[in-house]
């Protein structure tokens, strides 16, 4: 295969630590025909030595530094630089998992005539196995398909994509959720994705450390009360909603109605991955989903599940004690004992059987109607676990739901946990 040149992007801020094997495994890539562009984003470590001892080494590499103005003005520096027809993102802590992975997602990209070669990737909080297949984006059940599937829309370093597609720039000052939004941007110009099932990257998260500022994802849930404070992932990805459906509005006006919800929806979700994954207490993941569920922005999403077929149960605080309980069990079993599971379905399943009931009208063009009309035809890996999970004996159902006494003794204990784990 002739090797086109790819221009690959890696923003650099105090990644001091990292940025040597990222950079060894860009090297080690067996697709050499790179143009990597290293944006220092103010580093106060010895980012900028690194970066600069390895472009002495590799007339690939080049260099520009800024003052510090975050992730994503850096990278809007790199597509200013870069000059390939091909873009590729990657995290200055993050790796590709196999010499192969650049060279077989470009193969795939030019053998389906593509904009977008989206791959695996493994994650600290779950594991996701996307099919190998395409995503026809003319098609309209297709593109609500690949807008929900957020392990394959929603970020920018697990895929190749043509430099033509991305017009539109990461939107400045915003400082989380950012690539979501440049995805949302410039989605209006990807016409066809191909999916390739192979785990081709590998995405890193610093463990939660008190002293390290850098690993402000997971330091949001040590705040005492994190969920009064709607300092939660669900709740910061919340302050983007009306950015999220003015761009829906303007760029994708008959879809709007499909589209507007499915982000408050599924950010729920990564919100309980990342606390199971920080193994913050069951009582306060709990708090934290009751948090979220009286949130007027939640409802509506639940609400809107109804044009699919699905009817939304009057839920009491018990149902969403009862859902806590067995989707945090069904994290810590799939994790630690390495079932080959699609965690985002397992809960997907688990929300479905304690929040909705099946009319005679379900539409499984959305993501929970299929779930639900794949546990009523039990056909799929992750609906017969979760219907093998709720027929056991042994998992005791809380019974305490609202009225949780959280004890401060709780929280010093997992913090110490943490701490420990992350020296």
């Amino acid at each position: 295969m002739q090797q086109e040149l790819i221009s690959l992007i890696i923003p650099c801020y105090n990644c001091g630590k990292t940025l040597a094997g990222t950079l060894n495994s860009v090297r080690e890539q067996e697709y050499s025909n790179l143009e990597i562009i290293l944006v220092n984003d103010g580093s106060v470590d010895n980012t900028l030595e690194i970066a600069n001892s390895y472009a002495a080494i590799d007339n690939r590499i080049h260099v520009y530094s800024q003052e510090n103005q975050g992730v994503s003005v850096a990278r809007n520096t790199g597509l200013s630089h870069a000059t390939a027809d091909y873009i590729v993102f990657l995290d200055a802590d993050d790796n590709y998992t196999t010499p192969h992975s650049l060279m077989n997602m470009m193969k795939r990209l030019k053998e389906t005539d593509a904009d977008m070669c989206v791959c695996s990737f493994t994650h600290p909080c779950f594991e996701t196995y996307l099919e190998t297949g395409i995503y026809d984006l003319t098609d309209d059940r297709q593109f609500l398909e690949f807008f929900q599937d957020f392990f394959s829309y929603g970020m920018p370093w697990n895929k190749i994509t043509k430099k033509k597609c991305l017009t539109e720039s990461f939107v400045r000052g915003v400082k989380f959720n950012e690539d979501e939004l440049f995805n949302l941007d410039n989605l209006k110009n990807i016409k066809k994705v191909a999916l390739i099932n192979e785990v081709y990257h590998n995405y890193y998260c610093a463990p939660y450390n008190p002293n390290v500022p850098a690993s402000a994802v997971n330091s949001i849930y040590s705040v005492d009360k994190f969920w009064e404070k709607k300092s939660t992932i669900w709740h910061m990805g919340m302050k983007n909603h009306e950015y999220r459906v003015k761009s829906i509005a303007k760029n994708f006006p008959e879809k709007f109605v499909d589209m507007q919800y499915v982000r408050s929806f599924d950010f729920f979700f990564w919100d309980f991955f990342l606390m199971a994954k920080n193994r913050v207490p069951e009582e306060y993941i709990l708090q934290a989903c009751h948090s979220i569920f009286e949130q007027q922005l939640f409802k509506d999403s639940l609400k809107d599940k109804e044009r699919y077929g699905l009817r939304l149960r009057n839920y009491t605080c018990a149902e969403i004690s009862s859902f806590v309980h067995y989707a945090y069990y069904s994290f810590m079993d799939i994790k630690y004992y390495n079932k080959t599971l699609s965690m985002y379905k397992v809960f997907l399943a688990l929300f479905n059987h304690f929040f909705y009931d099946a009319t005679e009208n379900l539409n499984d063009v959305d993501i929970v109607a299929k779930v639900c009309k794949d546990a009523i035809e039990a056909k799929t890996p992750e609906t017969l676990y979760v219907n093998s999970l709720l027929n056991r004996k042994d998992i005791e159902v809380r019974e305490d739901d609202c009225n949780i006494i959280l004890f401060n003794k709780i929280m010093n204990k997992w913090k110490s946990m943490v701490e420990v784990e992350s020296n």
